[in-house]
């Protein structure tokens, strides 16, 4: 609000903290779960410490494409749009370099299937929904809702297939709770610089890892000195009266300044 708005540039423009969620043995159209079934890989010969020592390759600079569905621009037009309109891009989608300042791995299936976590996915509110063998069924298990249920989100169909023609048919991404077609999950916190494309890393995970992949969830934890740990929630109620809002936030910064040094 205010003289507020002149800091979003900055906002927008510094680095930032997520938690994303990743499965591997597919690949979309769209790098996460809202698009169509693209392709198949293995699974069975990532381990943890496989999965570790990739991670290493993808800390400090490093460069990535991009993905299609996405609202950069080329020639005037959203890149999405191509892709929605089954039209050839005019060029390849040129990369970019980002930065990763931290990359680590929160959780990843034990043999047993009980997926092994940092507390700090619990704290999140993320839950069991994907246990990677068929008898592990145990609720205290840590792994994240479907990005549509924890979020209220319901991804629509994609229309085309920007890989096919233009009457291509939207493929459903494989059912996690049917066997044979959970994949592999696990979870990342990524501390990275603005324009950084968490869909295309973990794309580009998978590919090292000799597999496919696709993410399945994403929650931004901290940006510019912002967290979501402490954060406040805001009744939509109580922006009605814009007045009474600006009062409470004067009210709210000379409190601030009677107890500073």
């Amino acid at each position: 609000m205010g003289s507020g708005c002149k800091k979003l540039h900055g906002m927008t423009s510094s680095s930032k903290i997520y938690v994303a969620e990743a499965r591997l043995g597919f690949s979309s159209t769209t790098l996460d779960c809202t698009g169509s079934l693209l392709t198949q890989g293995p699974t069975d010969h990532v381990t943890k410490e496989r999965l570790l020592e990739t991670l290493i390759a993808f800390r400090g600079e490093i460069r990535q494409t991009p993905p299609l569905y996405s609202a950069l621009s080329m020639d005037g037009k959203r890149l999405y749009d191509y892709a929605r309109e089954g039209v050839p891009l005019p060029r390849e989608i040129p990369e970019r370099t980002v930065q990763i300042h931290e990359l680590d791995l929160l959780s990843f299936p034990g043999p047993d299937g009980v997926t092994e976590c940092s507390p700090d996915l619990v704290r999140l509110g993320f839950r069991s929904h994907h246990p990677r063998s068929n008898d592990a069924q145990d609720e205290t298990a840590v792994n994240t809702l479907p990005f549509e249920s924890r979020s209220g989100f319901k991804p629509k169909p994609l229309l085309h297939d920007p890989n096919a023609t233009n009457d291509a048919t939207f493929v459903p991404l494989p059912d996690p709770s049917q066997p044979g077609s959970r994949g592999l999950y696990f979870h990342l916190r990524v501390h990275c610089s603005s324009g950084t494309y968490i869909r295309t890393l973990i794309a580009d995970i998978a590919t090292r890892l000799g597999t496919v992949g696709h993410m399945t969830d994403l929650l931004r934890t901290e940006q510019k000195g912002f967290m979501l740990d402490g954060g406040m929630t805001i009744e939509m109620s109580d922006c009605e009266d814009l007045d009474r809002v600006d009062q409470a936030i004067l009210a709210s910064q000379l409190e601030e300044s009677k107890s500073g040094p």
